[in-house]
């Protein structure tokens, strides 16, 4: 038997979960209300321009009487460009004015020129030349912005949903009879988490912090510590410092000399 084995306590052990569900909540709400902000432009202004783009794209012409008041571009990792363009103009029903926003993808090679155009038959709908040309363009940009979002949003929420499980699972585990066994570290999963697998080939999965280390008793076989039930079930894999488990300062030097590790 390991000395680590062997020097580690046979009693009723209270586990903590490695990475608690609350901060991963907490991300999910945060792109929640990021994300879903931007789906909500999308909604309100992105897709009625593009809608009234479509419209008038065959029939629209330079309009000299609009003028373009306000204009900027924002370039963000060279190939996202997003635009706002606002166009003032008077007309038979008094001045009327519109804000555009553009978002595509394309090269940033210095400043756009913009022409306003309109359809005769409909003076309402005015656009410019910049939006027209590039429609195509961000409709696919708008839409994959939206699936990413949509993408991202339902990551976060699984992610803690997940993590929630987890936790359920380290609380069903604690307050029981554990004993201490070599797993193989299978790697590192997604969130971040560990894979450890038992000597029956079951692979078990749990949410950790990055910098958080396993308790390595056989590198080179790359066998990890861990606590089961007495009876058999999960695999609990255990941190290098012993913050997973509740043990005495004397339990935890105990153990940590036997696997060569200094005292904390």
């Amino acid at each position: 038997m390991h000395p680590v084995l062997a020097a580690f306590p046979r009693r009723p052990l209270t586990l903590k979960p490695g990475r608690g569900s609350i901060g991963a909540w907490l991300m999910a709400l945060l792109g929640l209300v990021l994300f879903g902000g931007f789906l909500a432009l999308v909604a309100v202004q992105i897709v009625p321009e593009i809608r009234d783009d479509l419209a008038i794209r065959d029939a629209a012409v330079p309009a000299p009487q609009v003028r373009v008041t306000d204009g900027r571009c924002r370039s963000r990792m060279f190939l996202f460009q997003d635009c706002e363009v606002t166009l003032t103009w008077r007309g038979k029903d008094g001045q009327g004015s519109r804000k555009l926003s553009y978002m595509f993808v394309e090269p940033h090679m210095g400043s756009w020129s913009v022409i306003p155009m309109m359809d005769p038959a409909r003076p309402g709908l005015v656009s410019t030349d910049l939006g027209l040309e590039r429609l195509t363009n961000r409709m696919l940009t708008a839409a994959g912005g939206v699936v990413f979002a949509i993408l991202l949003i339902g990551g976060l929420i699984v992610a803690a949903t997940k993590g929630q499980g987890k936790a359920r699972e380290v609380k069903a585990l604690s307050g029981r009879p554990l004993e201490p066994v070599p797993v193989r570290f299978a790697g590192w999963g997604t969130g971040p988490s560990w894979r450890v697998q038992d000597e029956r080939g079951a692979t078990f999965e749990w949410p950790v912090r990055k910098k958080d280390k396993p308790f390595v008793i056989d590198a080179q076989r790359g066998m990890v510590l861990a606590l089961r039930p007495t009876e058999g079930g999960a695999a609990f894999p255990l941190d290098e410092k012993l913050r997973f488990v509740t043990l005495s300062a004397e339990e935890r030097a105990r153990v940590r000399q036997a696997g060569g590790l200094p005292p904390t």
